[in-house]
């Protein structure tokens, strides 16, 4: 590029995150995107993050969870107001559903769901734990701006955060997410991911950054991980283990279309012979229906080690990128490409009980490291582990009462296994194309 004289340069009104920006460094002229601009100011901050954030104090040594929100509650109620429930077909378009109504367009249009899936779609989040040197607690802050650590939301589809709204049922050869409709089990991780992506190369299965992202909605909105107390205990019911998941054989998605975007629950009766179900509900987080309680949902992207394999010890936890599954080579040592890997507990055979505290760090981890407490203390949901299943499930199943919630994981099976109540939820990678319900309904 030529010589040019900035102080003839095109005037503009705004500029995008990946535009970039002329500074000084050291005496020399560089060049920043304002996204690592914006970043770059607003680390190590507090009082900044306290003006553009929200937080929560993460009290991993508290035995109750009422660990509250800190910082500008404002954002995170603005924010909250961008998270919803969509039409997306299978191409990319999007039109936003009724925030109060999920069976109409939010325009009025008719809304038929076998043009597309019903998706809950949401503005990229920007993360950063800190902890605080007076108090020894870690903070989890959230924002719209870039703030310092990593954010959850796709880049390759503008940035947004794209996952089923339902839990995933067939429609012939394809996984939808839709209402109406029976969840598809009895699968492995890899049938269901090649299901979804009959839809198309930018469709595949919920993954680990999505399940992060509905731990934080909840401690956003209430201060406490205890979803189940703050919603709704889910199908599953409260108190102990209970046999209920003969009597969910009649269930169908969508049952929590009334309540749009919000939080809440619908009650209903689940009864297996003589067992009867107590405080049972459909549940919806921010459109999020069913996210626990109901059936395990296998998730993508990540996996555990198998001690039974010669280069793995069965402690290690791999979080890969792409929308794709990983190899019987990958399996058998480590993901190929871009990856990091996280050591929980050491296991020796099956573990199991109420998280007390999780690996958190950086990335904010909802791993388990230490293990005690209670179905209303610490982080309030239950972990099953050992040192050669290889899956990852999470959210818990109908038989499992208040063992179940958003921080409950499963990783006891083989990457392989299926089982009827082990399913998924659908996720859209790719680009979005947003209009209104009229114009998606005329270019379906």
């Amino acid at each position: 590029m030529g010589k040019k004289n900035l102080g003839n340069a095109t005037v503009v009104p705004s500029i995008g995150k990946g535009n970039g920006v002329l500074c000084e460094v050291n005496g020399s002229v560089r060049r920043i995107t304002l996204d690592n601009f914006m970043n770059s100011m607003n680390t190590d901050d507090e009082q900044l993050l306290r003006q553009i954030a929200w937080g929560v104090p993460i009290k991993q040594g508290v035995s109750s969870p009422a660990w509250g929100v800190v910082g500008n509650v404002g954002m995170w109620n603005e924010y909250k107001s961008m998270v919803g429930r969509y039409l997306v077909t299978n191409d990319g378009k999007a039109a936003k559903l009724s925030p109060v109504n999920s069976g109409v367009f939010a325009d009025g249009t008719t809304l038929d769901e076998t043009k597309g899936h019903v998706m809950v779609i949401a503005p990229r989040l920007y993360f950063t734990v800190k902890r605080d040197a007076a108090t020894n607690v870690d903070y989890l802050w959230m924002s719209m701006q870039p703030i310092g650590g990593h954010f959850i939301g796709d880049a390759n589809n503008g940035e947004y955060i794209c996952v089923g709204a339902y839990k995933a049922s067939l429609s012939g050869t394809a996984l939808t997410s839709r209402s109406g409709v029976r969840p598809a089990g009895s699968r492995t991780i890899s049938q269901f991911w090649a299901d979804a992506q009959v839809n198309g190369k930018n469709w595949g299965l919920v993954n680990y950054d999505h399940r992060r992202f509905m731990m934080m909605l909840c401690l956003s909105q209430y201060g406490n991980p205890n979803a189940q107390e703050k919603i709704g205990q889910g199908v599953c019911g409260s108190g102990g283990w209970k046999d209920l998941w003969g009597g969910t054989t009649s269930l169908l998605t969508g049952a929590t279309k009334s309540l749009g975007d919000s939080n809440g629950k619908i009650n209903i009766t689940v009864t297996n012979g003589s067992v009867v179900g107590v405080d049972c509900s459909r549940v919806n987080l921010n459109g999020f229906e069913d996210a626990w309680g109901w059936q395990w949902e296998m998730v993508q992207g990540a996996y555990f080690g198998n001690s039974a394999n010669a280069a793995q010890n069965g402690n290690e936890f791999y979080i890969y990128e792409g929308n794709r599954m990983p190899s019987e080579a990958e399996l058998a040592t480590h993901p190929s490409g871009k990856y990091r890997q996280i050591v929980r507990r050491t296991l020796s055979a099956n573990s199991e009980g109420y998280v007390t505290k999780m690996t958190l760090g950086e990335y904010f981890d909802l791993i388990a490291t230490t293990l005690g407490g209670g179905s209303n203390s610490y982080w309030c949901d239950y972990e099953y582990a050992n040192n050669t299943g290889q899956l990852l499930l999470w959210g818990g199943h109908a038989d499992r009462g208040s063992y179940c919630g958003l921080g409950s994981v499963h990783s006891l099976a083989a990457f392989a296994y299926s089982a009827a109540i082990y399913g998924s939820r659908l996720a859209y990678y790719g680009p979005l194309t947003f209009m209104d319900g009229k114009a998606l309904m005329a270019a379906a």
